[in-house]
């Protein structure tokens, strides 16, 4: 089975799905390189089993070239991108993924969404940082998109997912598992 794990940070999900079989390439923005190379050696996994790709998620067609994959889980990522390119980046998973996506989202009625100055944004135009309090409450300082449930599955619909389940954590947060059925 061949994962993608977009948004990957130190990589536990990643070696969780090693360990169970998988062949995983794990990319996130932030340099992670030397933490994969010590799961690998503890883990006795491969390269080619666990591999690290630092790059930004919104280039992943030039990076990836089309490669396919089984599964994607994408957790607490997507929201960093504005809409649009979200919603082409979901459109490229679709194209290059077999059977499904796994995927999570701050929500817009969150804790962290408690203190978001574009709540009253359309979802098109909603992109932008926390409060100052949101951002040291979260220790997140970049710009946002954050999503509603009924946001969340018309731009995963749109991309041609079929949304299986979905629901919304005690946090608030989105949560969707969705197939690819073309």
């Amino acid at each position: 089975c061949a994962v993608l794990d977009l948004g990957s940070g130190a990589g536990g999900q990643s070696v969780r799905m090693a360990q169970a079989g998988a062949q995983v390439v794990a990319v996130d923005q932030f340099d992670f390189v030397d933490t994969f190379v010590q799961h690998r050696s503890d883990h006795g996994f491969s390269a080619d089993q666990l591999q690290f790709i630092r790059a930004d998620i919104v280039d992943l067609p030039q990076i990836l070239n089309d490669q396919k994959f089984d599964v994607v889980i994408f957790q607490r990522t997507l929201h960093y991108l504005m809409y649009t390119e979200a919603s082409r980046l979901l459109e490229y998973l679709h194209s290059i993924t077999a059977h499904a996506l796994y995927i999570s989202v701050s929500g817009l009625h969150s804790l962290i969404g408690d203190t978001y100055p574009c709540a009253s944004e359309v979802i098109e135009g909603r992109y932008c940082q926390l409060s100052h309090l949101g951002q040291e409450m979260f220790s997140i300082k970049e710009p946002v998109c954050l999503y509603d449930k009924q946001e969340l599955i018309q731009i995963l619909e749109s991309a041609g997912w079929h949304i299986d389940e979905y629901w919304v954590s005690a946090f608030g947060n989105i949560k969707a598992i969705c197939s690819n059925t073309t």
